[in-house]
């Protein structure tokens, strides 16, 4: 603490400040600094504009590399990010690294982001209504990428400087994207892919997200102590944390469950959604074969099963989005909006509704 005192050694009444001043783990000693006052409200505001300066030749003389807050994030007790995160964290570092946390810009941040995955300079400056549709597409696939492996994992480091006050406070913006049309099953498509010659398990797996709403890795964590075929009940654990929730058995389901005799820990064998991905044991591979056979887009994947979910219950069950979010698990209303459209072959009976 720095104080403004007189000096017993010397004949005058002007205030000289002594004492240690702390801060963010730097240590200075002052010694005899005069204030060139006698009066002690000046000096006190001395002492005030003195602390500000020594806060800024600390700024100065210290740095606060991007690489190592990124290896504090790491290795946060508090809130550790994912390994999947961790490996964009590391892409990332690989074009911030050397840079001063306190020097990164929204500019700065956009131009790595396209160091790293380039895109050809007409669809990057192009607005998306002078592009073909196709062209549209790859534009926004290509931005999506870059929002979710470079530019979040970059936003998370720079908000965790902020945290730890090495950095000021900084919104990151998104590049933006085209409204895709909702990606979901019909019941008839639903119904072609049952009649493939998949594997079992795949088709108990699209029945399974189709009428619990379940993400992925929420129905692979499922095993047959969490069904209660008594309440027809299932409780579904989050992949991402601890939380759970309960969803109402399906007479399509139940029938589907009580197909299996053999009902051992877990209802699917797979127990990561990528693993074996390219191995024709693998749930991907399956799938794909499914779909296939089914002659259905590739880009309806098993988490658009939940997108199905909460079509199939806004169109044919008349849900609100206060029902689709305590029965999904969809955490805001934002979210469900994604999911809960109208059906196309739904919209004229709506229409015809009105007067």
């Amino acid at each position: 603490m720095l104080k403004a005192r007189r000096r017993s050694d010397v004949k005058s009444n002007i205030y000289y400040v002594n004492g240690t001043f702390h801060y963010e783990g730097n240590t200075k000693y002052i010694k005899n600094i005069s204030t060139r006052t006698d009066k002690i409200g000046e000096a006190n505001k001395f002492i005030y504009e003195l602390i500000e300066r020594l806060k800024e030749d600390i700024h100065c003389t210290k740095t606060y590399k991007f690489k190592g807050i990124a290896a504090e994030k790491k290795q946060d007790t508090d809130k550790p990010p994912s390994i999947k995160t961790i490996k964009l964290i590391d892409k990332v570092v690989t074009y911030l690294g050397s840079y001063d946390v306190r020097h990164i810009t929204n500019k700065l941040i956009k131009e790595k982001a396209f160091e790293c995955y380039p895109i050809e300079d007409y669809l990057k400056n192009s607005a998306y209504s002078d592009l073909s549709e196709s062209e549209k597409k790859q534009k926004s696939a290509r931005f999506s990428t870059i929002n979710r492996s470079f530019i979040s994992p970059a936003s998370l480091i720079v908000n965790y400087a902020n945290q730890l006050g090495k950095s000021h406070k900084m919104v990151i913006p998104r590049l933006e994207l085209i409204e895709r049309d909702p990606i979901y099953f019909t019941p008839e498509e639903v119904e072609k892919c049952m009649k493939t010659t998949s594997m079992f398990q795949i088709k108990l797996l699209m029945m399974f997200c189709i009428y619990t709403g379940a993400r992925l890795q929420e129905a692979l964590n499922c095993k047959w102590e969490h069904i209660d075929f008594i309440k027809d009940e299932i409780k579904l654990w989050e992949g991402k944390g601890d939380k759970s929730r309960t969803v109402t058995i399906h007479k399509n389901l139940k029938e589907w469950l009580n197909k299996i005799n053999d009902k051992g820990c877990y209802i699917f064998v797979w127990r990561k959604a990528w693993s074996n991905k390219k191995d024709g044991e693998g749930l991907y591979f399956n799938w794909r074969d499914m779909l296939r056979q089914a002659d259905i887009s590739f880009e309806k994947t098993p988490h658009k099963c939940r997108h199905t979910f909460a079509t199939w219950l806004r169109a044919y069950a008349g849900c609100d989005t206060e029902d689709l979010k305590d029965i999904g698990g969809w955490k805001d209303s934002k979210s469900v909006a994604v999911y809960s459209h109208i059906m196309p072959q739904t919209m004229p009976k709506k229409i015809n509704l009105l007067p």
